[in-house]
Protein backbone atom coordinates (compact mmCIF):
# COMPACT_ATOMS: atom_id res chain seq x y z
CA UNK A 1 0.00 0.00 0.00
CA UNK A 2 1.31 3.46 -0.87
CA UNK A 3 2.05 5.83 1.97
CA UNK A 4 1.65 8.97 -0.10
CA UNK A 5 -1.54 10.84 -0.68
CA UNK A 6 -0.41 12.98 -3.61
CA UNK A 7 2.43 13.21 -6.13
CA UNK A 8 5.27 15.67 -5.40
CA UNK A 9 3.97 18.38 -7.71
CA UNK A 10 0.35 18.17 -6.56
CA UNK A 11 -1.29 21.52 -5.82
CA UNK A 12 -1.98 22.22 -2.20
CA UNK A 13 -5.55 21.97 -0.96
CA UNK A 14 -5.53 23.94 2.28
CA UNK A 15 -8.40 23.82 4.74
CA UNK A 16 -9.77 27.15 5.92
CA UNK A 17 -8.93 27.64 9.59
CA UNK A 18 -9.48 30.20 12.31
CA UNK A 19 -6.73 32.75 12.88
CA UNK A 20 -6.93 32.58 16.66
CA UNK A 21 -4.61 29.58 17.19
CA UNK A 22 -1.94 31.04 14.89
CA UNK A 23 -2.13 34.40 16.64
CA UNK A 24 -1.72 32.57 19.95
CA UNK A 25 1.32 30.70 18.61
CA UNK A 26 2.83 34.00 17.47
CA UNK A 27 2.10 35.62 20.83
CA UNK A 28 3.74 32.78 22.75
CA UNK A 29 6.76 32.90 20.45
CA UNK A 30 6.98 36.66 20.92
CA UNK A 31 7.02 36.28 24.69
CA UNK A 32 9.66 33.54 24.59
CA UNK A 33 11.97 35.26 22.08
CA UNK A 34 11.66 38.62 23.83
CA UNK A 35 12.75 36.95 27.05
CA UNK A 36 15.71 35.29 25.28
CA UNK A 37 16.90 38.68 24.01
CA UNK A 38 16.24 40.61 27.20
CA UNK A 39 17.88 37.87 29.28
CA UNK A 40 21.21 38.62 27.62
CA UNK A 41 20.73 42.34 28.29
CA UNK A 42 19.71 41.72 31.89
CA UNK A 43 22.73 39.51 32.50
CA UNK A 44 25.03 42.27 31.29
CA UNK A 45 26.16 40.23 28.27
CA UNK A 46 24.95 42.43 25.41
CA UNK A 47 27.63 43.88 23.17
CA UNK A 48 28.37 47.01 21.21
CA UNK A 49 28.74 44.50 18.39
CA UNK A 50 25.97 44.24 17.37
CA UNK A 51 23.32 45.74 19.65
CA UNK A 52 25.23 49.00 20.06
CA UNK A 53 25.72 49.39 16.31
CA UNK A 54 22.04 48.86 15.55
CA UNK A 55 21.00 51.10 18.45
CA UNK A 56 23.05 53.95 16.98
CA UNK A 57 21.47 53.20 13.61
CA UNK A 58 18.03 53.38 15.22
CA UNK A 59 18.93 56.69 16.85
CA UNK A 60 19.79 58.09 13.43
CA UNK A 61 16.61 56.84 11.77
CA UNK A 62 14.46 58.13 14.64
CA UNK A 63 16.09 61.56 14.25
CA UNK A 64 15.30 61.66 10.54
CA UNK A 65 18.89 60.92 9.43
CA UNK A 66 20.40 58.07 7.44
CA UNK A 67 21.91 55.43 9.74
CA UNK A 68 25.33 56.18 11.18
CA UNK A 69 27.33 54.39 13.87
CA UNK A 70 30.16 55.91 15.89
CA UNK A 71 31.04 52.37 16.93
CA UNK A 72 31.67 51.41 13.32
CA UNK A 73 32.88 54.89 12.43
CA UNK A 74 31.01 55.13 9.16
CA UNK A 75 27.55 55.53 7.58
CA UNK A 76 25.98 52.10 7.90
CA UNK A 77 24.74 52.14 4.30
CA UNK A 78 28.45 52.06 3.51
CA UNK A 79 28.76 48.70 5.24
CA UNK A 80 25.50 46.92 4.46
CA UNK A 81 22.50 47.88 2.37
CA UNK A 82 19.76 47.43 4.98
CA UNK A 83 17.09 50.14 4.66
CA UNK A 84 14.76 47.80 6.56
CA UNK A 85 16.53 48.86 9.78
CA UNK A 86 14.27 51.91 9.67
CA UNK A 87 11.93 49.58 11.59
CA UNK A 88 14.43 49.57 14.43
CA UNK A 89 14.27 53.35 14.20
CA UNK A 90 10.51 53.19 14.66
CA UNK A 91 11.03 51.13 17.79
CA UNK A 92 13.55 53.65 19.10
CA UNK A 93 11.13 56.51 18.42
CA UNK A 94 8.58 54.76 20.65
CA UNK A 95 11.08 53.73 23.34
CA UNK A 96 14.58 55.29 23.07
CA UNK A 97 16.42 52.37 24.59
CA UNK A 98 18.45 49.52 23.01
CA UNK A 99 15.94 47.06 24.43
CA UNK A 100 13.32 48.41 22.03
CA UNK A 101 15.27 46.80 19.20
CA UNK A 102 15.12 43.45 20.97
CA UNK A 103 11.34 43.78 21.14
CA UNK A 104 11.07 44.75 17.46
CA UNK A 105 13.20 41.77 16.50
CA UNK A 106 11.03 39.43 18.56
CA UNK A 107 7.96 40.80 16.78
CA UNK A 108 9.48 40.00 13.39
CA UNK A 109 10.43 36.47 14.41
CA UNK A 110 7.03 35.91 16.03
CA UNK A 111 5.34 36.98 12.79
CA UNK A 112 7.23 34.20 11.02
CA UNK A 113 6.06 31.72 13.66
CA UNK A 114 2.47 32.79 12.99
CA UNK A 115 2.92 32.20 9.26
CA UNK A 116 4.45 28.77 9.79
CA UNK A 117 1.71 27.75 12.24
CA UNK A 118 -1.12 28.99 10.01
CA UNK A 119 0.28 27.21 6.97
CA UNK A 120 0.85 23.98 8.88
CA UNK A 121 -2.63 24.14 10.41
CA UNK A 122 -4.25 24.49 6.99
CA UNK A 123 -2.49 21.37 5.74
CA UNK A 124 -1.75 19.17 8.74
CA UNK A 125 -4.34 20.01 11.38
CA UNK A 126 -4.16 21.45 14.88
CA UNK A 127 -1.83 19.03 16.63
CA UNK A 128 0.84 18.75 13.95
CA UNK A 129 0.83 22.50 13.34
CA UNK A 130 1.52 23.14 17.02
CA UNK A 131 4.50 20.78 16.89
CA UNK A 132 5.90 22.32 13.70
CA UNK A 133 5.53 25.86 15.08
CA UNK A 134 7.18 24.87 18.37
CA UNK A 135 10.11 23.22 16.56
CA UNK A 136 10.53 26.30 14.37
CA UNK A 137 10.48 28.66 17.36
CA UNK A 138 13.01 26.55 19.27
CA UNK A 139 15.22 25.85 16.25
CA UNK A 140 18.82 26.90 16.70
CA UNK A 141 18.64 29.31 13.75
CA UNK A 142 15.78 31.30 15.24
CA UNK A 143 17.01 31.20 18.84
CA UNK A 144 20.50 32.27 17.77
CA UNK A 145 19.09 35.48 16.32
CA UNK A 146 17.21 36.22 19.53
CA UNK A 147 20.07 35.38 21.88
CA UNK A 148 22.78 37.29 19.98
CA UNK A 149 21.44 40.82 20.51
CA UNK A 150 19.84 41.97 17.23
CA UNK A 151 20.49 41.65 13.50
CA UNK A 152 18.76 42.92 10.39
CA UNK A 153 18.30 39.33 9.21
CA UNK A 154 15.35 39.05 11.62
CA UNK A 155 13.26 40.95 9.06
CA UNK A 156 14.09 38.41 6.36
CA UNK A 157 12.66 35.53 8.38
CA UNK A 158 8.93 36.44 8.07
CA UNK A 159 9.38 37.44 4.41
CA UNK A 160 10.94 34.07 3.56
CA UNK A 161 8.17 32.35 5.54
CA UNK A 162 5.48 34.21 3.60
CA UNK A 163 7.17 33.47 0.27
CA UNK A 164 7.58 29.77 1.07
CA UNK A 165 4.01 29.48 2.36
CA UNK A 166 2.76 30.94 -0.91
CA UNK A 167 4.98 28.58 -2.93
CA UNK A 168 3.64 25.60 -1.00
CA UNK A 169 0.06 26.63 -1.75
CA UNK A 170 0.91 27.52 -5.37
CA UNK A 171 0.07 31.18 -4.87
CA UNK A 172 3.02 31.92 -7.05
CA UNK A 173 2.39 35.60 -7.70
CA UNK A 174 2.16 36.18 -3.95
CA UNK A 175 5.40 34.26 -3.43
CA UNK A 176 7.21 36.48 -5.91
CA UNK A 177 5.76 39.61 -4.33
CA UNK A 178 6.76 38.57 -0.79
CA UNK A 179 10.31 37.80 -1.90
CA UNK A 180 11.11 41.22 -3.39
CA UNK A 181 11.27 43.14 -0.07
CA UNK A 182 14.19 40.89 0.87
CA UNK A 183 16.29 43.22 -1.28
CA UNK A 184 15.80 45.88 1.42
CA UNK A 185 17.04 43.59 4.21
CA UNK A 186 20.63 43.09 3.09
CA UNK A 187 22.68 43.08 -0.07
CA UNK A 188 23.16 39.30 0.09
CA UNK A 189 19.44 38.48 -0.20
CA UNK A 190 19.23 38.87 -3.98
CA UNK A 191 20.18 35.22 -4.62
CA UNK A 192 17.37 34.11 -2.29
CA UNK A 193 14.89 36.15 -4.34
CA UNK A 194 16.24 34.48 -7.48
CA UNK A 195 15.77 31.08 -5.83
CA UNK A 196 12.13 31.88 -4.99
CA UNK A 197 11.62 32.99 -8.60
CA UNK A 198 13.21 29.76 -9.87
CA UNK A 199 10.91 27.60 -7.73
CA UNK A 200 7.87 29.61 -8.88
CA UNK A 201 9.00 29.14 -12.49
CA UNK A 202 9.25 25.36 -12.02
CA UNK A 203 5.90 25.08 -10.20
CA UNK A 204 3.90 27.13 -12.71
CA UNK A 205 1.10 25.03 -14.20
CA UNK A 206 -2.12 25.43 -16.15
CA UNK A 207 -3.40 28.21 -18.35
CA UNK A 208 -1.57 30.83 -16.31
CA UNK A 209 1.75 29.08 -16.67
CA UNK A 210 3.29 31.41 -19.25
CA UNK A 211 2.33 34.58 -17.39
CA UNK A 212 3.64 33.31 -14.05
CA UNK A 213 6.91 32.26 -15.64
CA UNK A 214 7.35 35.68 -17.18
CA UNK A 215 6.75 37.22 -13.76
CA UNK A 216 9.31 34.83 -12.26
CA UNK A 217 11.90 35.83 -14.85
CA UNK A 218 11.10 39.49 -14.20
CA UNK A 219 11.47 38.96 -10.45
CA UNK A 220 14.85 37.31 -10.92
CA UNK A 221 15.97 40.20 -13.12
CA UNK A 222 14.76 42.67 -10.50
CA UNK A 223 16.76 40.76 -7.87
CA UNK A 224 19.92 41.03 -9.94
CA UNK A 225 19.35 44.73 -10.61
CA UNK A 226 18.51 45.37 -6.96
CA UNK A 227 21.68 43.62 -5.82
CA UNK A 228 23.83 45.65 -8.20
CA UNK A 229 22.13 48.83 -6.97
CA UNK A 230 22.74 47.82 -3.35
CA UNK A 231 26.44 47.30 -4.02
CA UNK A 232 26.59 50.66 -5.78
CA UNK A 233 25.03 52.41 -2.77
CA UNK A 234 27.48 50.70 -0.41
CA UNK A 235 30.45 51.69 -2.58
CA UNK A 236 29.17 55.27 -2.74
CA UNK A 237 28.49 55.56 1.01
CA UNK A 238 31.64 53.79 2.19
CA UNK A 239 34.45 56.23 3.12
CA UNK A 240 37.02 53.94 1.46
CA UNK A 241 34.85 53.24 -1.60
CA UNK A 242 34.83 49.49 -0.97
CA UNK A 243 32.14 46.85 -0.51
CA UNK A 244 32.94 45.19 2.85
CA UNK A 245 30.91 42.10 1.97
CA UNK A 246 33.41 41.16 -0.73
CA UNK A 247 36.42 41.69 1.51
CA UNK A 248 34.96 39.73 4.40
CA UNK A 249 33.43 36.79 2.59
CA UNK A 250 35.67 36.17 -0.35
CA UNK A 251 38.99 37.99 0.08
CA UNK A 252 40.54 35.23 2.14
CA UNK A 253 40.78 36.91 5.57
CA UNK A 254 40.83 33.44 7.01
CA UNK A 255 43.22 30.81 5.71
CA UNK A 256 41.68 28.64 2.98
CA UNK A 257 40.85 25.17 4.19
CA UNK A 258 39.80 21.86 2.75
CA UNK A 259 36.04 22.07 2.16
CA UNK A 260 34.98 19.30 4.54
CA UNK A 261 37.83 18.95 7.00
CA UNK A 262 38.64 21.93 9.21
CA UNK A 263 37.57 25.26 10.63
CA UNK A 264 38.81 27.60 13.34
CA UNK A 265 36.47 26.27 16.01
CA UNK A 266 37.26 22.66 15.17
CA UNK A 267 34.03 22.11 13.26
CA UNK A 268 34.11 21.04 9.60
CA UNK A 269 32.07 22.69 6.90
CA UNK A 270 30.15 19.44 6.61
CA UNK A 271 28.69 20.00 10.08
CA UNK A 272 26.80 23.03 8.78
CA UNK A 273 25.08 20.89 6.15
CA UNK A 274 24.39 18.04 8.55
CA UNK A 275 22.92 20.39 11.15
CA UNK A 276 20.65 22.14 8.67
CA UNK A 277 19.54 18.83 7.19
CA UNK A 278 18.86 17.29 10.60
CA UNK A 279 16.81 20.29 11.74
CA UNK A 280 14.14 19.13 9.31
CA UNK A 281 14.70 15.45 9.91
CA UNK A 282 16.51 15.21 6.56
CA UNK A 283 13.19 14.66 4.72
CA UNK A 284 12.55 18.37 4.02
CA UNK A 285 14.86 18.25 1.01
CA UNK A 286 12.16 16.25 -0.81
CA UNK A 287 10.18 19.46 -1.19
CA UNK A 288 10.93 21.86 -4.04
CA UNK A 289 10.92 24.60 -1.40
CA UNK A 290 14.32 23.33 -0.29
CA UNK A 291 15.84 25.08 -3.32
CA UNK A 292 15.19 28.43 -1.60
CA UNK A 293 17.84 27.57 1.01
CA UNK A 294 20.55 26.77 -1.53
CA UNK A 295 21.98 30.31 -2.11
CA UNK A 296 22.50 31.00 1.61
CA UNK A 297 24.24 27.68 2.14
CA UNK A 298 26.38 28.01 -0.98
CA UNK A 299 27.88 31.42 -0.19
CA UNK A 300 28.63 30.35 3.35
CA UNK A 301 30.37 27.16 2.29
CA UNK A 302 32.29 29.00 -0.43
CA UNK A 303 33.63 31.68 1.91
CA UNK A 304 37.06 31.24 3.53
CA UNK A 305 35.77 33.14 6.59
CA UNK A 306 35.33 30.37 9.14
CA UNK A 307 32.55 31.93 11.21
CA UNK A 308 30.21 31.47 8.25
CA UNK A 309 30.56 27.70 8.57
CA UNK A 310 29.54 27.74 12.20
CA UNK A 311 26.04 27.05 13.48
CA UNK A 312 26.64 29.18 16.59
CA UNK A 313 25.73 32.49 14.97
CA UNK A 314 22.69 34.03 13.29
CA UNK A 315 23.43 33.06 9.68
CA UNK A 316 20.98 30.14 9.57
CA UNK A 317 17.96 32.28 10.41
CA UNK A 318 16.89 32.69 6.78
CA UNK A 319 17.06 28.93 6.27
CA UNK A 320 14.79 28.00 9.18
CA UNK A 321 11.42 29.01 7.62
CA UNK A 322 12.42 27.15 4.46
CA UNK A 323 13.09 24.01 6.48
CA UNK A 324 9.87 24.31 8.50
CA UNK A 325 7.59 24.86 5.52
CA UNK A 326 9.36 22.25 3.42
CA UNK A 327 8.60 19.81 6.24
CA UNK A 328 4.94 20.83 6.01
CA UNK A 329 5.05 20.30 2.25
CA UNK A 330 6.44 16.79 2.67
CA UNK A 331 4.11 15.80 5.52
CA UNK A 332 0.94 16.97 3.82
CA UNK A 333 1.39 14.31 1.13
CA UNK A 334 1.45 11.44 3.62
CA UNK A 335 -1.29 9.42 5.22
CA UNK A 336 -2.07 10.43 8.83
CA UNK A 337 -0.40 7.46 10.54
CA UNK A 338 2.82 7.82 8.54
CA UNK A 339 2.71 11.58 9.02
CA UNK A 340 2.54 11.28 12.81
CA UNK A 341 5.43 8.82 12.95
CA UNK A 342 7.60 10.90 10.65
CA UNK A 343 6.85 14.12 12.53
CA UNK A 344 7.92 12.45 15.77
CA UNK A 345 11.24 11.50 14.18
CA UNK A 346 11.71 15.01 12.82
CA UNK A 347 11.04 16.45 16.28
CA UNK A 348 13.69 14.22 17.87
CA UNK A 349 16.28 15.17 15.25
CA UNK A 350 15.48 18.89 15.42
CA UNK A 351 15.55 19.09 19.21
CA UNK A 352 18.79 17.09 19.35
CA UNK A 353 20.75 19.28 16.94
CA UNK A 354 19.39 22.52 18.39
CA UNK A 355 20.23 21.45 21.94
CA UNK A 356 23.74 20.52 20.83
CA UNK A 357 24.16 23.94 19.24
CA UNK A 358 23.03 25.70 22.40
CA UNK A 359 25.56 23.75 24.49
CA UNK A 360 28.38 25.07 22.30
CA UNK A 361 27.17 28.69 22.46
CA UNK A 362 29.01 31.35 24.44
CA UNK A 363 25.83 32.44 26.24
CA UNK A 364 22.43 30.81 26.53
CA UNK A 365 19.89 32.24 28.95
CA UNK A 366 19.00 30.09 31.94
CA UNK A 367 15.35 30.55 32.97
CA UNK A 368 16.26 29.46 36.50
CA UNK A 369 18.69 32.37 36.86
CA UNK A 370 16.95 35.38 38.38
CA UNK A 371 19.38 37.70 36.57
CA UNK A 372 17.79 36.77 33.25
CA UNK A 373 14.41 38.09 34.38
CA UNK A 374 15.48 41.46 35.76
CA UNK A 375 18.63 43.61 35.43
CA UNK A 376 21.56 41.97 37.19
CA UNK A 377 23.97 43.83 39.44
CA UNK A 378 26.38 44.17 36.51
CA UNK A 379 23.71 45.75 34.33
CA UNK A 380 22.61 48.10 37.09
CA UNK A 381 26.24 49.13 37.64
CA UNK A 382 26.68 50.01 33.96
CA UNK A 383 23.42 51.97 33.86
CA UNK A 384 24.28 53.82 37.07
CA UNK A 385 27.73 54.68 35.72
CA UNK A 386 26.13 56.02 32.54
CA UNK A 387 23.94 58.29 34.66
CA UNK A 388 27.00 59.52 36.60
CA UNK A 389 28.78 60.81 33.50
CA UNK A 390 27.89 64.20 31.98
CA UNK A 391 25.12 63.69 29.42
CA UNK A 392 26.37 63.64 25.85
CA UNK A 393 29.94 62.65 26.75
CA UNK A 394 32.17 61.19 24.04
CA UNK A 395 32.95 57.78 25.52
CA UNK A 396 35.37 55.05 24.47
CA UNK A 397 33.85 51.89 25.94
CA UNK A 398 34.76 48.26 25.66
CA UNK A 399 32.38 45.94 23.82
CA UNK A 400 30.53 44.80 26.94
CA UNK A 401 29.92 48.27 28.34
CA UNK A 402 29.05 50.02 25.09
CA UNK A 403 25.33 49.27 24.61
CA UNK A 404 24.47 50.28 28.18
CA UNK A 405 25.77 53.82 27.59
CA UNK A 406 24.26 54.62 24.20
CA UNK A 407 21.02 56.18 25.38
CA UNK A 408 22.88 59.08 27.09
CA UNK A 409 26.24 59.27 25.36
CA UNK A 410 28.13 59.10 22.07
CA UNK A 411 29.86 55.75 22.24
CA UNK A 412 32.92 54.50 20.43
CA UNK A 413 34.66 51.19 20.97
CA UNK A 414 37.84 50.88 23.02
CA UNK A 415 40.07 48.05 21.71
CA UNK A 416 43.71 47.06 21.43
CA UNK A 417 43.69 47.37 17.64
CA UNK A 418 42.14 50.71 16.65
CA UNK A 419 42.65 54.17 18.18
CA UNK A 420 39.58 56.33 18.80
CA UNK A 421 38.98 59.81 20.21
CA UNK A 422 37.19 60.20 23.55
CA UNK A 423 36.68 62.26 26.70
CA UNK A 424 36.08 59.24 28.92
CA UNK A 425 37.12 55.59 28.98
CA UNK A 426 34.54 53.12 30.30
CA UNK A 427 35.31 49.44 30.86
CA UNK A 428 33.49 46.47 32.31
CA UNK A 429 36.10 44.54 34.29
CA UNK A 430 34.06 41.33 34.69
CA UNK A 431 34.90 39.62 31.41
CA UNK A 432 37.04 39.64 28.31
CA UNK A 433 35.60 41.51 25.36
CA UNK A 434 36.17 41.92 21.65
CA UNK A 435 39.66 43.37 21.36
CA UNK A 436 39.93 44.03 25.11
CA UNK A 437 40.97 41.34 27.57
CA UNK A 438 40.05 41.58 31.23
CA UNK A 439 43.75 41.55 32.17
CA UNK A 440 44.44 44.40 29.79
CA UNK A 441 41.59 46.48 31.18
CA UNK A 442 42.68 45.94 34.78
CA UNK A 443 46.31 46.81 33.97
CA UNK A 444 45.24 50.01 32.22
CA UNK A 445 43.05 51.09 35.15
CA UNK A 446 45.94 50.57 37.54
CA UNK A 447 48.17 52.71 35.32
CA UNK A 448 45.63 55.52 34.95
CA UNK A 449 44.86 55.59 38.67
CA UNK A 450 48.60 55.87 39.28
CA UNK A 451 48.69 58.91 37.01
CA UNK A 452 45.96 60.55 39.09
CA UNK A 453 43.19 60.58 36.48
CA UNK A 454 39.71 60.96 38.01
CA UNK A 455 37.71 57.75 38.06
CA UNK A 456 34.07 56.88 38.64
CA UNK A 457 33.34 53.35 39.81
CA UNK A 458 30.10 51.43 40.06
CA UNK A 459 30.88 47.85 41.01
CA UNK A 460 32.76 46.29 38.13
CA UNK A 461 32.02 49.22 35.80
CA UNK A 462 34.74 51.88 35.82
CA UNK A 463 35.03 55.22 34.00
CA UNK A 464 38.21 57.28 33.72
CA UNK A 465 38.15 60.93 32.74
CA UNK A 466 40.92 61.86 30.31
CA UNK A 467 42.97 65.06 30.64
CA UNK A 468 41.53 66.21 27.32
CA UNK A 469 39.71 64.84 24.30
CA UNK A 470 42.22 62.79 22.38
CA UNK A 471 43.33 59.46 20.97
CA UNK A 472 42.94 56.39 23.16
CA UNK A 473 43.39 52.64 22.76
CA UNK A 474 43.89 49.69 25.05
CA UNK A 475 47.55 48.74 25.56
CA UNK A 476 47.75 45.06 26.42
CA UNK A 477 50.42 43.95 28.95
CA UNK A 478 53.64 42.93 27.21
CA UNK A 479 52.31 43.75 23.77
CA UNK A 480 53.99 46.15 21.34
CA UNK A 481 51.79 48.27 19.10
CA UNK A 482 52.42 50.71 16.24
CA UNK A 483 49.39 52.76 17.28
CA UNK A 484 49.85 56.48 18.12
CA UNK A 485 50.57 57.39 21.75
CA UNK A 486 47.36 57.67 23.79
CA UNK A 487 46.30 61.02 25.21
CA UNK A 488 47.20 60.07 28.79
CA UNK A 489 50.85 59.83 27.65
CA UNK A 490 50.99 62.79 25.27
CA UNK A 491 48.95 65.20 27.38
CA UNK A 492 46.82 68.00 25.99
Amino acid sequence: MSTTAAPPDAPATPVRTRRGPSLLAAALAFAALTWVGLARWNAGRSGAFDLGVFAQSAQSWASGRLPYSDIRGLPLLGEHFSPVTVLFGAGWWVWPDPRSLIVVQALALAAAVGVVHATARRHLGAGASAVVAALFTASYGVVNVARLDVHEVCFAVPLVALACSALLERRLRAALAWSLPLLLVKEDQGPTVVAVAAVAFLLARGADRRRVRLLAVGTAAAAVAGTVLAFAVIWWANPDSVVPLFELRFAGEAAPAEPLTWSADGQPRAELLLTVLATGGFVWVRSPLALVAVPTLLWRLASPYESYWSTRFHYDAVVMPVVALAVVDVLRRLRPRVRRALLAGIAVASVTVSAGTYRAANFVADPLDADTWRPSAATRDLQALSADLPAGSLVAADNGAGPYLITRHTVRIFTNTDPVTADWIVVDTRIDGAGATRAGKLALLEELRGLGHPTVERGTAVAVELPCRGTVWLPEPGRESPLPPPVWETGC
